[in-house]
């Protein structure tokens, strides 16, 4: 269901977006383009919600009718593609246009054209918003590249993505590019603090929000997953065994008990899921060891809590100890593909580290 919430960090942009529309400078359609999460697709309901609010001013009111029905996804001149909602893995044509022999378990919604056929209910306009438009199948975007080719009076369409170069180029030379930069980390830290798991402050969420702003590199929706998946549990876990302060048989095991969202679709997908998340923040982890060493000052880095101490402490002053401990990290994470033990995997790789440097 659509959720008119503020675009913490891209306020004037949309501000600037809503004064071009109300003046008839605003393009028919707009790609939002940018780092995964950083709040693109909540931009384009904001704009959208702006320009359909009763009160016309530059934002959304949230009370109106109008702003209402957004929130109840009810509102008659507002289209949203979100393949994720309807639980499906891409946006294939059934989302743009009918046709004959729809899959049983594939979206069942009316398609873009049906919501095209009739006139704007209320007067602002129809407004369709795309959310991940990279997920849109070819046949999908060829359809879909009709609508942008012909644009139809008072309709606007909003494509959000973090990946525009999987967009047809027919596609890409269709709209105009907005640029979405990232949130400060002080941004993001005041959106995490909004969210479900952080309304209440304590010590532990402190801590855990202090460290997935720095590794989300200004990104809360990307801080958002990987609290889902334990990544800054994993970091500390992570960085306790390249100081040698745990066994690696006991991190292995803590790895494997952290709990979190792994998705697969068996408990073995699942724990292959679990390892190549681990895997993944080790090999950040050693590529800001990397950095530090070379004298980067840490606070600068993601993983700069964990790669600054391992650094200060000199266990790894060896660079080819580093290379042969990075090099076994990575050869692990690629033997993921080959479908040999998890476990097994996540042990070899801490069993990487030198025993000088797995000794305290």
């Amino acid at each position: 269901m659509p959720e008119l919430v503020e675009p913490l960090g891209h306020q004037d942009l949309i501000a600037g977006l809503v004064r071009s529309a109300r003046e008839n400078r605003m393009p028919h359609a707009l790609l939002f383009d940018g780092l995964e999460g950083v709040g693109k697709f909540r931009a384009a309901l904001w704009l959208a919600g702006a320009l359909l609010c009763e009160r016309g001013g530059d934002v959304p009111c949230l009370v109106c009718g109008s702003c209402k029905r957004i929130q109840s996804d009810s509102h008659a001149d507002l289209f949203v593609i979100d393949h994720r909602a309807h639980a499906q893995n891409a946006i294939t044509v059934d989302f743009i246009a009918p046709r004959e022999g729809r899959p049983k378990d594939g979206y069942r919604g009316p398609p873009v054209e049906q919501f095209l056929a009739l006139r704007a209910a209320e007067g602002r306009g129809k407004y369709i918003v795309v959310r991940e438009a990279e997920a849109m199948l070819e046949e999908a975007q060829n359809a879909f590249l009709k609508m942008l080719e012909e644009p139809r009076p008072g309709v606007h369409l909003f494509l959000e993505t973090s990946s525009a170069g999987s967009l047809l180029a027919t596609v890409r030379s269709r709209v105009v590019p907005v640029q979405f930069g990232r949130l400060t980390l002080e941004q993001c830290e005041e959106v995490l603090w909004r969210q479900k798991p952080f309304r209440k402050v304590t010590p532990e969420n402190q801590e855990a929000v202090t460290r997935l702003v720095r590794i989300a590199g200004g990104s809360p929706g990307l801080a958002l997953r990987l609290h889902k998946r334990a990544a800054p549990a994993m970091q500390v876990l992570i960085g306790d065994a390249l100081l040698g302060k745990r066994s690696a048989g006991d991190i292995s095991r803590e790895l494997f008990e952290l709990k979190g969202e792994f998705p697969g679709k068996t408990p073995a997908a699942e724990r292959r899921t679990r390892a190549r998340i681990a895997l993944d923040v080790g090999l950040e982890v050693l590529t800001d060891l990397e950095r530090a060493v070379a004298g980067v000052d840490p606070d600068q880095l993601p993983h700069g809590l964990v790669a600054g101490p391992i650094a200060a402490s000199g266990r790894f002053s060896d660079a080819s100890s580093r290379r042969r401990i990075g090099e076994a990290w990575l050869r692990a994470r690629e033997d993921l593909g080959l479908n040999l033990s998890p476990e097994g995997l996540i042990d070899r790789a801490l069993l990487s580290v030198p025993r000088h440097a797995r000794q305290a």
